[in-house]
């Protein structure tokens, strides 16, 4: 078990977990409903699916690096197509429940997560690798696990004789860019400062990021205008009563931030580093989402 979690990487799938907790407490605060059934079934094929994309990664790595996985490249390789095969099945049971846009988004999220490190051209060798992964993590979950509970309140959806018809709910699309605008800009974050530490390393392995293109200098500046944007975001989203007042708990999360990205910024070495722009992910996301979770009670 402990190579499997090892594997998987068990640990990095808080950022998942920390967006479906959010995901709940917004369902909540705008009195929508919440389908246990659909929310539990999307919950676990979302999560088995964040597990293959990283043994994905992990596998692929391996090759390249010399990494040992903890089994043999047969077993690796197999854990993925079994877990991936679970994971599309959950899929195709969650758009039983629900409808055919679950299919046509979800579609597009296991294309995207497959080459995102498979393929000729995997995304995370690109430049535009952060805002990928930003948005699968930080837009497309909650937009699935919204949909699927009320469908309707931000795409309405209709398939009659041939004829496709989608209905776009454009103030509520505008709410949700900017509730999920944490998450999404946090999960880039991640990346961003994951491809800075290893700019040169990457470059040894034919991998050209957005640090190489922008040079680190860059890539922290920008690093330090995401976190800005996230409690800009968390402020207006208040304001247009979208998110509880609780949610401005999430400011007192500032000094420790603050403090985290001087200390990755002082080294740029992933081993000695990149715990920083981690634990500054863990500590907004938890204030936020449970923040968020709680102000929908009250």
């Amino acid at each position: 078990m402990k190579t499997f979690l090892n594997y998987t990487e068990i640990q990095t799938k808080i950022t998942s977990v920390l967006t479906f907790i959010l995901t709940l407490g917004v369902l909540r605060f705008n009195r929508l409903p919440i389908n246990w059934l659909v929310t539990g079934v999307f919950f676990a094929g979302m999560f088995l699916f964040d597990l293959t994309t990283t043994a994905i990664n992990n596998y692929i790595d391996s090759k390249t690096n010399g990494q040992d996985i903890g089994y043999s490249r047969t077993q690796g390789k197999a854990i993925i197509f079994g877990m991936l095969a679970v994971s599309i099945g959950l899929g195709i049971y969650l758009v039983i429940l629900s409808d055919l846009l679950i299919l046509l988004v979800g579609m597009l999220c296991f294309g995207v997560g497959i080459l995102y490190t498979w393929g000729p051209i995997p995304i995370s060798r690109q430049p535009y690798g952060e805002i990928i992964s930003g948005v699968m993590y930080g837009y497309f979950i909650p937009f699935i696990m919204i949909h699927a509970n009320a469908p309707g309140y931000l795409v309405s959806f209709a398939y009659y004789n041939g004829t496709l018809t989608l209905g776009f709910e454009i103030v509520a699309l505008i709410y949700f860019v900017i509730i999920f605008m944490t998450p999404t800009v946090l999960t880039a974050s991640i990346m961003l400062a994951n491809n800075t530490c290893d700019v040169e390393a990457d470059v040894k392995v034919n991998r050209f990021t957005l640090p190489f293109y922008i040079g680190q200098k860059n890539a922290i500046r920008l690093l330090k205008l995401l976190y800005v944007s996230v409690y800009s975001s968390i402020l207006v989203a208040v304001l247009l009563g979208v998110l509880p007042c609780l949610s401005l708990l999430t400011f007192v999360t500032i000094p420790r931030v603050i403090k985290d990205v001087n200390e990755f910024t002082k080294e740029l070495k992933k081993h000695i580093s990149f715990k920083y722009i981690i634990d500054a992910f863990i500590i907004i996301m938890l204030t936020f989402g449970i923040s968020v979770l709680i102000g929908s009670f009250l």
